[in-house]
């Protein structure tokens, strides 16, 4: 597993950028006996995601709705594209509570909450639908539970979507065209394992660094759902995409502990109510942006659509790997994913 990074001294001068930026707006909660009420409150929201990115969509519907719900009272602040750091170095500010919130990624919060990375779990969920009636339920409780203890408070699960693969050296038929590729994987410990067992040589890198890595050929390829695939113009470096839905990723949306606590009950609720509209919001993007990115891939390259269930099997060890670290989560999101695909079964006969 991946430990927390401890942060160095560039981790150390961007948090101290962020400190100063947020405590323009954070008075409210500086000094006194407790959290008091000013005019204003300024919250920075950190993301990775470039402009027309369901996750950058979901910021600012987000960013609009507490300024709604709070006649103004509340400002979020959106740094996005990297602007802060990559995913892993969001994650350490908004531990050291330097950052006030980030829509993150799932390998870098696993990171802290290492259960978090079993949602990833090569083909536990047949579509992003399968996954969301899952992970809405206990399964968020729970790790959200483990996540207060190290200094997060989830506000919830975004669409990071089901991932495929591309590539510039061939197409991806079997199991075994991935043998000895490059690819690009995030920081995630899931996502490497699923890779090496597939054959392939996983190589993690910041998400910012992927276009160019992409085109001077440090990688041949990377995964990704097809809606980062395109907002970020990877499919202009690759020739090849193969339809796999490998595997499920969310974006956990997450506040530091301390900057929640610090807030107001009716600010709190605010947040509350506007993540889960905003939520809805991404994820209804998410599934229309990728249904016509899908139509356009097929124009624009060779599209493949391996058999799931080669691949299921050629990664079965990862289970049992998974399974021997942390038995109880693991056994608690398989059932939860059974249940929910024995429903659909059932409905559908």
């Amino acid at each position: 597993m991946t430990p927390p990074r401890t942060p160095g001294r560039r981790d150390l001068l961007r948090g101290a950028t962020l400190a100063g930026l947020t405590g323009l707006g954070l008075s409210a909660c500086a000094g006194g006996d407790g959290p008091r009420r000013t005019d204003s409150v300024r919250i920075i929201l950190g993301h990775g995601a470039a402009p027309g990115n369901p996750r950058s969509d979901g910021a600012l519907a987000f960013q609009r709705l507490v300024a709604e719900k709070s006649d103004g009272e509340v400002e979020i602040q959106i740094l996005g594209q990297e602007s802060v750091g990559s995913d892993t170095e969001m994650m350490v500010s908004v531990a050291a509570g330097t950052l006030d919130m980030s829509i993150n990624s799932q390998g870098p919060f696993a990171s802290y909450v290492p259960e978090a990375a079993l949602i990833g779990l090569p083909f536990l969920f047949e579509t992003a639908e399968h996954a969301y009636q899952v992970l809405d339920g206990e399964i968020q409780d729970s790790v959200a539970a483990m996540s207060e203890e190290k200094g997060f408070h989830v506000l919830g699960f975004w669409d990071n979507g089901m991932r495929d693969i591309s590539n510039s050296v061939r197409p991806i038929e079997v199991p075994e065209d991935l043998a000895g590729l490059k690819i690009r994987t995030p920081d995630d410990s899931m996502t490497i394992d699923i890779f090496a067992q597939l054959g392939a040589n996983p190589t993690p890198m910041a998400f910012g660094e992927l276009y160019l890595g992409l085109r001077q050929g440090a990688v041949d390829g990377q995964e990704n759902p097809v809606v980062n695939i395109y907002s970020s113009s990877l499919h202009e470096v690759q020739s090849h995409v193969a339809v796999t839905g490998h595997k499920y990723e969310t974006n956990p949306f997450v506040m530091s502990t301390s900057r929640w606590e610090n807030l107001d009950e009716d600010i709190r609720t605010i947040i509350e109510e506007s993540s889960a509209e905003a939520l809805e919001e991404q994820r209804r993007r998410m599934g229309e942006q990728s249904e016509e990115i899908y139509a356009e891939f097929e124009e624009l390259l060779e599209v493949t659509h391996p058999d799931r269930g080669e691949l299921r099997e050629a990664t079965a060890p990862v289970y049992e790997q998974w399974q021997q670290e942390h038995p109880e989560f693991f056994e608690q999101i398989n059932a939860a994913a059974e249940a929910v695909r024995t429903d659909h079964q059932e409905s559908a006969a």
